[in-house]
């Protein structure tokens, strides 16, 4: 098997999506706008605010009124199949992604539905298990692993078409500390090599550790866009969005000092160590 690795597996300058735009598409009402951060994008907001609606329909999951532009071209009549050769969208749970019985058929899949031919699908596969960190279970029944390996998996067999942006949803759901580490460390490692990772979540420790950039999303609006640190500091949009107040923003209560200070002291040591 040819050695594969992080630097050699996705293409270099490979395009970066700079912006998504909405217009009275499916739960958002009006124009909302929403810049994505190379170096990493979180949705978040409540329940029902539209955030699964919406990478639902940037799958081709649901096919809502309204445009979706790609890099200035409408995209709105692709396929599900082309739309995920620009967006792969790992799932909440991997049980409802799995339908394969054995580890490397699983992350076959996607390449034989295409036509590509065995022997590409043999290295491709390989090299992307290797990768995730699964290469050792290759010949494993996913039945044998934990949750957090069947979450592998799925982004495993997501990341072997090599979309442009991965997408999940509620990335760390069910993971206990080490697998939630363990994860977001291959994540970070992921968006170095020039995949951008959209993450939808309520995980507000997440939002603050490894997202650079976040979009609020209540009832079909965009009420904000901007650092993780801004919109855990601002009042207002928490109780808005019905967003969890982190401890960090308690202790600068307690301590009457300003959140936003104490936050972004926060995350400059936390990402130094």
């Amino acid at each position: 098997m040819q050695e594969m690795t992080l630097d050699t597996l996705f293409a270099q300058g490979q395009i970066r999506l700079a912006e998504i735009s909405v217009f009275n598409w499916g739960s958002f009402h009006n124009l909302h706008t929403a810049r994505i951060d190379p170096e990493g994008t979180l949705i978040t907001g409540d329940n029902g605010a539209g955030k699964s609606t919406l990478a639902k329909a940037l799958c081709g999951f649901i096919r809502p009124e309204g445009e979706l532009l790609w890099k200035g071209q409408s995209i709105q009549d692709d396929s599900i199949k082309e739309r995920a050769e620009r967006i792969g969208y790992v799932l909440q749970n991997p049980n409802q992604m799995i339908s394969q019985n054995m580890i490397f058929d699983e992350v076959a899949l996607g390449l034989r539905l295409r036509g590509v031919d065995e022997e590409v699908v043999e290295q491709r596969v390989l090299n992307i298990l290797e990768v995730c960190g699964l290469y050792p279970f290759r010949k494993w029944p996913v039945s044998a692993l934990s949750y957090g390996q069947k979450k592998r998996v799925t982004i495993a067999s997501i990341l072997v078409l090599n979309p442009e942006i991965i997408l999940l949803d509620e990335p760390t759901a069910g993971q206990d500390q080490r697998h939630y580490r363990e994860m977001m460390d291959f994540l970070d490692q992921l968006n170095a090599k020039g995949h951008t990772i959209v993450m939808i979540t309520h995980d507000m420790q997440l939002m603050l550790d490894y997202s650079d950039r976040a979009v609020v999303v209540v009832d079909g609006q965009i009420i904000e866009d901007a650092s993780p640190a801004e919109i855990l500091s601002d009042v207002a949009v928490i109780e808005q969005a019905s967003l969890k107040e982190t401890s960090i923003f308690h202790l600068a209560e307690r301590l009457r000092v300003n959140p936003l200070e104490l936050t972004m002291f926060y995350m400059q040591e936390e990402r130094r160590n």
